[in-house]
């Protein structure tokens, strides 16, 4: 381990930050393809570790890249902490593992990207975290697109006028966490969540497929075009001729997603204020 500090230090000086993904092994695999893909686009140091058996495990090292095959969870905090270089920002990729380790890498990193299957759990432990190093998670960054187009809406007039009497929100799409995020955060800045009606309905295919959200007569909709690279935007309220649009849903890859977390250096409100809200409506609901 600690070589492959010495061997990643003539290059320190061009590097910006330090990207650390932890996770299982079946987890695993697309990160290090995105790590391979930044660390040759973008001035960051990559490291890969992969949860298993070994307190020593295999390690393989490059000029801006170290992997460390199988190691044991109990000794994730000391490898994080020989690896990374203190010089240069740190953020942990969180590709699964036990919650109770996110305590102890909150100290060494300055940024935690949560990125798992299923959130609740982690979202939980991460929440008192907040106040200890910068969060996100990358179901939030794939929402950046979405809530960019439904805050447009409110650049209308007429559809700030119509906001008070919005009562019903309905989202569909693949990814229920993901619709939970984005009803968190939209009921929260329109501050609408007692009397909001909201509906998430799970479907094949996209995470995110429809957004609506309205009284019965006024009505925002975001939907998913067929063809999966734009989104069909449509305002019908009062006083406001029917506005519709297509735009784009813009680059969804995990490597552009990574890439967008990567240029946040500061905590993101929007997003804590958005999971505190999942969290506690899904601590009311047991």
């Amino acid at each position: 381990m600690e070589n492959a500090v010495n061997d990643a230090g003539a290059g320190a000086q061009a590097l910006t930050a330090t990207v650390i993904a932890v996770g299982p092994p079946g987890r695993l695999d697309d990160p290090a393809a995105t790590l391979g893909q930044l660390t040759s686009t973008a001035a960051i140091r990559g490291i890969l570790i992969r949860y298993g058996t070994h307190a020593e495990p295999p390690t393989r090292t490059s000029e801006r890249f170290v992997t460390l095959d199988g190691l044991r969870p109990e000794y994730i905090n000391n490898a994080v902490a020989a690896l990374r270089l203190s010089s240069l920002p740190s953020i942990v990729w969180w590709r699964g593992g036990d919650e109770a380790d996110l305590e102890g890498l909150a100290a060494l990193a300055d940024r935690i990207i949560l990125d798992v299957e299923e959130p609740l759990p982690v979202w939980r432990a991460a929440v008192p975290l907040v106040e200890r190093t910068s969060l996100g998670d990358l179901r939030w960054t794939r929402l950046t697109r979405w809530r960019a187009l439904m805050a447009h809406f409110f650049d209308i007039a007429e559809v700030r006028a119509a906001a008070p009497l919005f009562h019903r929100l309905d989202i569909t799409g693949a990814d229920l966490p993901a619709a939970g995020l984005f009803a968190a955060w939209l009921t929260g800045a329109l501050q609408t969540s007692e009397r909001m009606h909201v509906d998430l309905q799970r479907t094949t295919g996209a995470p995110i497929q429809r957004i609506r959200v309205g009284n019965g007569r006024e009505e925002l909709m975001l939907e998913l075009a067929p063809n999966g690279t734009c989104v069909h935007t449509a305002a019908h309220v009062e006083g406001h001729a029917r506005a519709h649009r297509t735009v784009s849903l813009g680059d969804q890859s995990t490597t552009a997603l990574l890439a967008e977390e990567l240029r946040i250096r500061s905590r993101d409100a929007a997003f804590e204020a958005a999971l505190r809200r999942v969290v506690e409506a899904r601590s009311d609901e047991t």
